[in-house]
């Protein structure tokens, strides 16, 4: 019976050799240029080389203070062009309180473009602040300039809602001619109204705005004429209303409208 033959394992140098010269060269070729794009990166990041030589400030604002605006922005724009965080721009103008958005660009090569949207105010709120149209309350340092805007009050959190409230109400007062200056909704849910006039309305909690449409409607018949007496307007019952009427003799008094 013939042996079986031994089969011998072959090694060739050049194969191996040229395969590890493959990979190594591959290798060195990545730490180049992983090398070259560090050093390239430390380049372009020096602010000796890009500095920033403007910053420009767009926008149209009546209550921001500049100064302000400078010594928030001013410091952080110490880095270079590539450099400069613009996060950390735009949120410094943003935290001052009469910016509603704040937008930063760089523009080659040496400007730093910064746009700014002032917020709107519509109407106080509270004892120092102030809501702009998106029902957003902000406090601001001075608000002396503004006091002929309507007065808003509210919980904490019901800003939006009342608001919102403020002007439906202005709409459904509109055709008989009174401004609202005060509004407001206090801690049992209940609305009050303040007409420039200053006539009080109590709308109380539930069926606010049908109250007020009661008022409307009976305006031509039971007020009209009669406003320099007219002190204060419960709306508070189902199917009438109370009118407190003012008595220079004799004080105030009550009809009962059913």
């Amino acid at each position: 019976m013939p042996r079986p033959r031994r089969k011998t394992a072959t090694f060739s140098f050049s194969g191996f050799l040229s395969r590890n010269i493959r990979t190594l060269s591959g290798l060195l070729l990545t730490a180049v240029l992983a090398g070259l794009l560090f050093l390239g990166m430390r380049w372009l990041s020096d602010p000796y080389r890009f500095p920033l030589n403007v910053v420009e400030v767009k926008g149209d604002y009546r209550y921001l203070d500049r100064n302000s605006l400078q010594a928030a922005v001013l410091p952080l724009t110490t880095g270079g062009f590539f450099t400069v965080d613009v996060a950390a721009i735009r949120a410094a103008a943003e935290a001052l309180p009469w910016v509603y958005k704040a937008k930063v660009q760089r523009v080659w090569p040496d400007k730093l473009r910064l746009h700014i949207e002032e917020q709107q105010p519509v109407a106080l709120w509270g004892a120092r602040g102030l809501l702009n149209r998106h029902g957003q309350s902000f406090v601001p340092q001075d608000t002396s300039a503004l006091r002929g805007l309507p007065q808003l009050s509210g919980p904490a959190g019901q800003e939006r809602k009342v608001l919102k409230a403020w002007h439906q109400v202005c709409r459904i007062l509109k055709p008989v001619g009174m401004q609202v200056t005060r509004f407001g909704l206090d801690e049992r849910r209940a609305w009050h109204v303040l007409l420039d006039s200053s006539i009080e309305l109590e709308l109380g909690r539930a069926n606010a705005w049908p109250r007020l449409y009661r008022f409307v409607r009976a305006f031509p018949e039971v007020f009209a004429g009669r406003l320099a007496e007219l002190q204060r307007v419960d709306l508070r019952y189902s199917n009438g209303f109370s009118v407190f009427w003012q008595q220079a003799e004799t004080g105030d008094h009550m009809d009962k409208q059913g």
